[in-house]
């Protein structure tokens, strides 16, 4: 994949079942094709992707069973006065 975090999300959906097995609500540090480690916060979780790989992409994601979107937009927003105004 050529997409930013797209082995690691790969990497996240092939290894999804093991880790809803054990680590269900947990945060996974995934770099490239590896799971590093399972962490109790996504603080801890980010915190030792920093320490360990410094400042590149790698992903860190909570193991739920099921997943709601990250991002919700509207395509009618619009921003005025630093305020989202939806017609």
């Amino acid at each position: 994949m050529s997409q930013i975090l797209g082995t690691e999300i790969q990497t996240y959906e092939q290894q999804r079942e093991n880790l809803l097995g054990t680590s269900e609500g947990k945060f996974v540090l995934i770099h490239e094709t590896r799971v590093v480690g399972i962490f109790d916060s996504k603080m801890d979780a980010i915190a030792a992707g920093y320490q360990q790989f410094g400042n590149v992409p790698f992903l860190v994601k909570q193991i739920l069973r099921i997943e709601a979107p990250a991002v919700l937009s509207s395509l009618k927003a619009q921003v005025k006065n630093d305020s989202f105004v939806f017609p």
